[in-house]
């Protein structure tokens, strides 16, 4: 396997501007997921790495060998397309087969190759079947079984798990993860779902218009969040933000439209003036009932109580701002009736109005303010998936 560095890459169509002077360095032997939302980067991205697209600057480095302007071929990539991209008409054998055919490896060595890939993917007793007699699920197997026999240095994965049923892709996700580990792969896969990305990745890249937001593992991500962008991004539910301005009143307050909160000690720094634009943000399940009014709870009126099982969403208005709670249980909260909802003190977060920068550790490296405020500049549409 090797490492994968990208430097200073520059890439567009026509006028629109997908990549300027980016730069990502993936260990090696890493699963790294590149997340964001449609028209991000993520796939042309990819593309670039393989040799699919033109790289207009910079270098890409694969085992530290320069393949910025290398043939597809030359660089000892295997990839795997959302759409699987098999044959039907052919068997699972046959499109094993295929990539090392067009390669000339000999018989022997690709049937060889063909039965190690299908052991390690549990599709051996399918090898004789057509594409089409199988499952969605199988054919992804087949699909990176396609990769894995060319024994690729680097493992590119788009939108692997996207057009699976939610049934298949928990079970999916816990396959890639465990051939990752066994091939022990430098592998690059893109999703839009940052659900998949939190339950595989070793290290997760989010993008927002070409721009890379933030870098680093799961945990990072979902517990202390760069900026705006990634903390709304990341988690099953929307984290919920509410502006105002910070105060020093015999503590550090939050004045929102509305409401108002005091929080905790350790905000007092970040007043260097008498007050300050902030926006605060608190996830749902970081949320807890309070019995009655209290300067660390938020006064809310209760909009709908939704049972989802193992919890009970809860959705609110403070003030003019409305937020999301997920609880153990409904305790007794009712539509249309008052209620006080106290944030957890270690799980808030407090970000600058202006520029959506987180306002507490760790420090954000040196000219991410400059690559996010031209991203907050950007266009929300684009010419297609990218």
């Amino acid at each position: 396997m090797a490492p994968v560095s990208l430097a200073r890459l520059r890439k567009s169509y026509g006028s629109r501007t997908i990549f300027d002077d980016f730069n990502l360095d993936i260990a090696d032997g890493e699963l790294l997921c590149l997340l964001g939302p449609s028209g991000s980067g993520k796939t042309t991205l990819i593309r670039l790495i393989a040799g699919l697209e033109r790289l207009e600057g910079g270098e890409i480095r694969i085992g530290g060998k320069d393949v910025s302007f290398a043939e597809p071929r030359e660089r000892h990539v295997g990839m795997t397309f959302q759409g699987y991209a098999l044959y039907p008409h052919l068997s699972v054998r046959q499109n094993l087969l295929y990539p090392l055919k067009v390669r000339g490896v000999p018989k022997a060595e690709a049937d060889r190759r063909v039965t190690e890939a299908a052991r390690l993917l549990g599709i051996a007793q399918l090898l004789e079947r057509r594409v089409q007699q199988i499952s969605g699920g199988e054919q992804q197997r087949v699909a990176i079984g396609r990769a894995i026999v060319q024994k690729p240095q680097l493992y590119l994965l788009d939108e692997p798990i996207s057009n699976l049923d939610a049934s298949l892709r928990e079970s999916v996700r816990s396959d890639i993860r465990r051939l990752q580990q066994a091939l022990a792969a430098t592998m690059v896969i893109v999703t839009h779902d940052q659900l998949d990305a939190l339950a595989i990745a070793d290290r997760i890249a989010v993008l927002r218009h070409g721009v890379l937001q933030q870098l680093g593992s799961p945990e990072e991500l979902y517990e202390k969040p760069d900026n705006v962008f990634v903390a709304g991004f990341i988690g099953r539910m929307r984290m919920n933000f509410l502006p105002g301005r910070l105060l020093r009143e015999s503590g550090v307050v939050l004045q929102g439209a509305g409401f108002s909160l005091a929080l905790p000690g350790r905000f007092a720094p970040l007043l260097d003036s008498e007050s300050r634009e902030v926006t605060l943000g608190v996830r749902p399940d970081a949320l807890l009932p309070c019995a009655g009014p209290a300067p660390d709870a938020i006064a809310v009126v209760v909009k709908s109580i939704q049972f989802q099982g193992e919890q009970v969403l809860c959705s609110a208005v403070a003030g003019e701002a409305t937020i999301q709670a997920a609880l153990a249980d409904g305790h007794g909260l009712l539509p249309g009736v008052p209620a006080w909802l106290r944030p957890r003190a270690d799980k808030l977060h407090l970000f600058d109005t202006e520029s959506g920068f987180r306002l507490s550790p760790p420090a954000l490296h040196a000219g991410f303010a400059t690559g996010y405020a031209r991203d907050l500049a950007a266009p929300t549409t684009g010419g297609g998936q990218t």
